[in-house]
């Protein structure tokens, strides 16, 4: 189960927050340096994905993932790198890896700029902007690696109050999801049953309980919450 950074937003109606951007770059760093741990050095290019904000995905539990399901309707040439666009040969892992770095600060530069309006500026502290326009270098040379992103987030994390990043990416997925934790409540399942029972015999239930006004209401909530 999981959602994506576009369906997360397009319930919110707006934008991500600087922290929630922090979160997110984070947790993508990470998820990106451990693909890239298990990628072989004599297939660099295996990979096969864009990072946008139909394929950055958000689970449940506060991490990242990724995927190039569903999405083949999406314009992704906004969060493509140059040097794909322009069928560069690609010889390092570290070129390929520059290539997801590209494409997250761009799906992040959206997220930030969501349902903005275009007489608005977007809204970003100097450090956070800093390492985005890092990541969105038109040169692959000049642009940071995953570890470069991975410490300037250590560094924010030491050097501010926010909560746990995983924490923000938790929040996102609920926006759509709701609180996982109730997904099947037992008040719904028993109200389900009791909607089957003739309503008389439901309300001869309410009149036989002992009047005591905190377990009336509680049934009443049951019965009627569905």
């Amino acid at each position: 189960m999981h959602v994506s950074l576009a369906e997360a937003l397009e319930v919110r109606g707006g934008p991500l927050q600087e922290e929630e951007i922090w979160a997110v770059l984070n947790q993508s760093a990470e998820s990106l340096q451990e693909l890239f741990r298990k990628v072989s050095l004599a297939d660099p290019a295996a990979v096969g994905f864009i990072i946008s904000p139909w394929s950055l995905l958000l689970l449940p539990s506060g991490s990242v993932s990724f995927t190039d399901e569903n999405i083949s309707n999406q314009d992704l040439r906004a969060f493509t790198a140059p040097e794909v666009l322009q069928n560069q040969s690609l010889s390092s892992l570290s070129d390929v890896e520059k290539i997801y770095i590209y494409s997250l600060g761009m799906t992040l530069y959206w997220g930030a700029d969501h349902e903005v309006p275009q007489s608005q500026p977007i809204k970003l502290g100097d450090h956070l902007n800093s390492i985005l326009l890092g990541m969105c270098e038109d040169v692959i040379y000049a642009r940071v690696s995953v570890r470069t992103v991975l410490d300037a987030c250590s560094a924010h994390i030491r050097n501010s109050n926010c909560a746990p990043s995983f924490s923000y990416v938790k929040h996102l997925v609920k926006l759509v999801l709701g609180n996982l934790s109730g997904v099947f409540p037992k008040p719904s399942l028993l109200s389900l049953l009791l909607t089957l029972l003739p309503s008389v015999y439901r309300k001869s239930m309410l009149v036989s309980l002992p009047d005591f006004p905190k377990t009336r209401t509680l049934l009443v909530f049951l019965l009627f919450w569905m």
